[in-house]
C-alpha cells in the first residue's frame, strides 16, 4: 500500500480505525487491572501464562511443583524438614501434610525419609507415613 496515493476516504477510513483500537486497548488495561484486583498476584501468572501462548511457546510441565530456592543448598531440606517436625511435636506429621506446608513432592520426601530415618537422632516412625522427632 502506497501511502501517498491514499484518498481522504480511505485516510479518515485509518484514523478512525486506530481511534477504535486505541480505546479498545485503554479498555482491555482497565479489565486487566480489576482482574489483577480480585484475584490478586495469580492474575500476572495467568496473564503470562496468556503471552506465552499468544506467542505460539507451549506451556511449561504444569504438574510440578517449585521448591523454591530454601532447599538449594547441602543440607537445606534436612532443616527444613527437621524444623517442621518439631514444630508438629509429639503428634508429628504426615508425609502427605509436610509435603502440603513445603510445596514439594511427596515422593521426594518419601525417599528422604527412608534414607535419613537411621541416620538422623530421635527421628521416629509413629505410623505408616506418621514420623516425628524427640526434642
Amino acid at each position: 500500500m502506497d501511502i501517498t496515493k491514499l484518498t481522504t476516504k480511505e485516510f479518515g477510513r485509518i484514523m478512525k480505525l486506530l481511534r477504535k483500537k486505541e480505546s479498545l486497548e485503554k479498555k482491555l488495561t482497565q479489565l486487566e487491572r480489576s482482574v489483577a484486583k480480585v484475584v490478586g498476584a495469580g492474575a500476572s501468572a495467568v496473564a503470562r501464562g496468556a503471552n506465552r501462548i499468544a506467542r505460539g511457546r507451549p506451556p511449561g510441565r504444569s504438574g510440578r511443583r517449585g521448591t523454591g530456592k530454601k532447599f538449594n543448598r547441602r543440607g537445606g531440606l534436612r532443616k527444613v524438614i527437621l524444623n517442621q517436625l518439631s514444630r508438629a511435636g509429639k503428634t508429628g506429621l504426615k508425609i502427605k501434610d509436610l509435603a502440603k506446608k513445603m510445596n514439594i513432592q511427596r515422593q521426594r520426601l518419601d525417599t528422604w525419609f527412608y534414607q535419613n530415618l537411621k541416620k538422623v537422632r530421635g527421628l521416629r516412625k509413629v505410623g505408616p507415613g506418621h514420623y516425628h522427632i524427640r526434642g
